[in-house]
């Protein structure tokens, strides 16, 4: 019989692999889809479902040494992905290079905090497994379209090493609870920023400081209402 830290890292093997595989296989699936818009639209509805429903719920199930600073992390996030796409979108001429480490960053991240927020069975972490796979997929597909043959030759594989790093890291150490708090916060508000580009993508003419002083209005206002509620 398996033990629970072996059972454990099979599955984050196999969670990695996912990833690997959807990196591998995109260029070639993307002239396969009869359907694109639909499929995008399934994969971000998996999405979406994943982080209210895994992501989210973990921040509060497990350790807990933030306490609700780990909504402030997830809002921060999005928030930096929000500007970069901003940024990018008015300055073009860096913005593969800015992706690519943007999704690196996210694969490494990811993969190493596995460990510690998985489903408590393993069926639970195959379909968690294809959820990130599909999301992984569709990504590709798109800088595929916007990038051709710069992402299939390079850009993917700087991804799937990504995943690899994230996933040997995590074998030589274990990340602290109090890291994984905050990382998959960051996690959670990255991956509602990517999907919610693609299903309302940003315009160049988005006024990222107005966005920043609205958030930051709220969150202040929500510090002061509950330090004197």
């Amino acid at each position: 019989m398996l033990t629970e830290p072996f059972t454990e890292k099979w599955e984050i093997l196999m969670v990695a692999l996912f990833l690997v595989t959807a990196h591998v296989v995109a260029p070639r699936v993307r002239d396969l889809r009869r359907h694109p818009d639909i499929q995008e639209a399934f994969g971000a509805g998996l999405s979406v479902a994943y982080v209210f429903l895994h992501l989210i719920p973990a921040l509060d199930t497990e350790n807990d040494p933030l306490g609700q600073r780990v909504y402030f992390i997830a809002l921060l996030g999005f928030a930096l992905l929000y500007g970069l796409e901003v940024h990018f979108i008015k300055h073009g001429k860096r913005r593969y290079t800015a992706e690519l480490a943007v999704l690196f960053v996210y694969n490494v991240l990811m993969v190493f905090t596995l460990g510690m927020h998985l489903p408590p069975t393993p069926l639970l972490t195959a379909i968690f497994a294809l959820t990130l796979a599909l999301d992984a997929l569709n990504t590709d597909i798109d800088l595929c379209g916007r990038y051709g043959s710069r992402f299939v030759h390079h850009g993917r594989w700087v991804l799937i090493g990504g995943v690899l790093f994230g996933y040997g890291s995590g074998l030589v150490r274990r990340p602290e609870p109090l890291v994984v708090d905050a990382v998959t916060a960051a996690l959670a508000g990255m991956m509602l920023f990517m999907v919610l580009k693609d299903l309302f993508p940003v315009s160049p003419k988005r006024r990222f400081p107005a966005f920043l002083a609205g958030m930051a209005l709220f969150a202040v206002l929500h510090v002061a209402l509950d330090a004197f509620g």
